[in-house]
C-alpha cells in the first residue's frame, strides 16, 4: 500500500504557484525563488494603486523577462470601473494592448466586456472580488469566456472539492497572506473612514488601525477594547497560512494556489515563495511529511506576519475562535530584514550587502538562497564597503561586506534573528 500511495502522489497534478509582484525588482525575486506565474498591476485600475506598480514600459519589459524565464505574467485590472472612468479605461487598454500578458485578472463585468473587445483572445481570470462561491457561478463566468476563477476565501475544503469536480474552467485559491474582514475583499470601511476606496485600489487598511471606545459625555476619555501590549485590534484578522494543509488542497484538483502580498517587500515575497515552492515539489515527490511541514512553517514564521490561521477552509464553523478572536493578532516579528547582495569581495571572501536595517557584529545571520536550504552565519567580522575599514555596526542604506562567508547567490536574502 505504501508503494502505491507514493506512486499516486508522484503523478498527481501539482497546482501552479502564483506570486505577487509590487514592482520589477520584486518580480525578479519571485521568479528566482520558484514562482510559476506572477501577478502585478499597472499604474491604473487595479486594487493596489498605492504600491509602486509598473509603468507601461515597465510592464512590457517585465513580461518579456518573465517569458524569458519560462514563467507567466498576469496583469491585474480588477478595480470596479465607474461610469466616468470608462474613457480612461479604454485609453489605458489601448496603451497596453500589444503587451503579451498571459492573462488579465478582472472582476467588473463591464470592464471584462471592454477587455475582450480591445484584447480579443486574451485569457481572462476572474478576481476574488467577484465572490464566486459555487460551481454554477464558476461555469457562468466560463460561459462568458473566462479561463480561470479565483474562488471566495470563505469556502471550506469540501465545497472546493465539489466546485473543482463540477467546473469547466480552472480554479484558483488563496493559500497565504492577509485576510480581509469583509466578504472576499468587497469592503467599504476604508472609504467610509478615510475616503479611500478599497474597490478602486486605494485601501488605507482601516481594519488594521487601533481603535478605542469613547463615551459621548466624556469626549476626551478613551477606553481600550480587548487591548494587548501591542494595541487594540477589534477589526484585525489573522494571516492566512495553509502550508501544512497544502497536500489536501492539491488533492482537491485546484489549478493554481495564490499568495497575497503585492505591497510586501522582496524579503517577504521571496521567503513565502521559497516555502510554497518547496512544499509543492515535496508533494510531487510524495515526500511531504509532517516533519517537512513543520520545517516550512518555521521558515514562514521568520517573515513579519500576524498570527496564522487556516481561515475558513479548514474551520468547520464560521464562529470558530480562530476566526472571531482578535486578541494578540498584531504583527509578529522574529527576524529583521538585513539586506540584499550587490557584489562580492575577493579580498574579504564575502558578499557585499546593501543594508535594509541595522546590522551589528555578533548578529546571527539567516541567509536564504533560491532553491537551497537556509544557512546561519555568526557575523564576527564585517567591513564597510565604502571606506574599507572594519565596522561594528552598519546602518540602513550602508553597504558592508560579510567577511569569510564565501560566495552566495546574487539573489540571496540576509536576515537577522531578533
Amino acid at each position: 500500500m505504501q508503494v502505491m500511495e507514493l506512486h499516486y502522489r508522484s503523478i498527481k497534478k501539482i497546482p501552479e504557484l502564483c506570486v505577487p509582484a509590487g514592482n520589477f525588482k520584486i518580480l525578479k525575486y519571485a521568479v528566482e525563488y520558484g514562482a510559476d506565474a506572477v501577478y502585478a498591476g499597472g499604474s491604473m485600475f487595479n486594487l493596489r494603486t498605492l504600491q509602486d506598480n509598473f509603468t507601461v514600459a515597465e510592464l512590457e519589459s517585465a513580461v518579456n523577462y518573465t517569458h524569458e524565464m519560462k514563467k507567466k505574467f498576469y496583469l491585474t485590472l480588477n478595480a470596479i470601473i465607474s461610469e466616468n472612468e470608462i474613457d480612461d479605461f479604454l485609453s489605458y487598454l489601448e496603451k497596453i494592448k500589444n503587451i503579451r500578458f498571459d492573462a488579465i485578472i478582472a472582476s467588473d463585468p463591464g470592464a471584462i466586456k471592454i477587455i475582450k473587445n480591445i484584447l480579443p483572445g486574451k485569457r481572462i481570470h476572474i478576481s476574488t472580488q467577484a465572490s464566486i462561491s459555487n460551481h454554477e457561478a464558476v461555469n457562468f463566468w466560463g460561459s462568458l469566456g473566462a479561463s480561470r476563477v479565483n474562488i471566495a476565501r470563505e469556502l471550506g475544503l469540501d465545497e472546493i472539492n465539489k466546485i473543482c469536480s463540477k467546473s469547466d474552467i480552472e480554479i484558483e485559491v488563496f493559500v497565504h497572506g492577509a485576510l480581509c474582514i469583509s466578504y472576499s475583499g468587497r469592503c467599504m470601511l476604508s472609504k467610509y473612514l478615510s475616503n479611500r476606496d478599497a474597490n478602486k485600489g486605494e485601501c488605507s487598511h482601516t481594519c488594521r488601525w487601533k481603535y478605542y471606545l469613547m463615551e459621548e459625555k466624556r469626549p476626551n476619555t478613551f477606553f481600550p477594547v480587548d487591548q494587548d501590549r501591542r494595541g487594540t485590534y477589534i477589526y484585525n484578522s489573522r494571516d492566512l497560512c495553509l502550508i501544512d494543509r497544502l497536500d489536501e488542497i492539491a488533492d482537491s484538483g485546484v489549478d493554481s494556489i495564490k499568495i497575497e502580498g503585492r505591497m510586501k517587500t522582496e524579503n517577504y515575497v521571496s521567503s513565502v515563495t521559497w516555502a510554497y515552492r518547496q512544499a509543492l515539489d515535496l508533494i510531487k515527490q510524495g515526500k511531504y511529511s509532517n516533519a517537512k511541514k513543520a520545517l516550512l512553517l518555521k521558515e514562514l514564521d521568520k517573515t513579519t506576519h500576524r498570527t496564522f490561521t487556516s481561515g475558513f477552509m479548514f474551520n468547520k464553523s464560521r464562529k470558530s475562535p480562530e476566526l472571531a478572536d482578535n486578541d494578540n493578532v498584531g504583527y509578529i516579528k522574529k527576524y529583521r530584514f538585513a539586506g540584499t547582495v550587490t557584489g562580492f569581495s575577493e579580498q574579504h571572501d564575502g558578499p557585499v550587502i546593501l543594508a535594509r536595517n541595522q546590522v551589528k557584529i555578533n548578529d546571527i545571520l539567516d541567509i536564504l538562497q533560491p532553491g537551497k536550504n537556509p544557512v546561519k552565519f555568526k557575523l564576527v567580522k564585517m567591513v564597510n564597503a565604502k571606506s574599507g575599514q572594519p565596522a561594528d555596526v552598519c546602518n540602513t542604506n550602508d553597504s558592508f561586506i560579510i567577511c569569510g562567508l564565501g560566495k552566495i547567490n546574487d539573489m540571496s536574502l540576509v536576515k537577522v534573528k531578533l
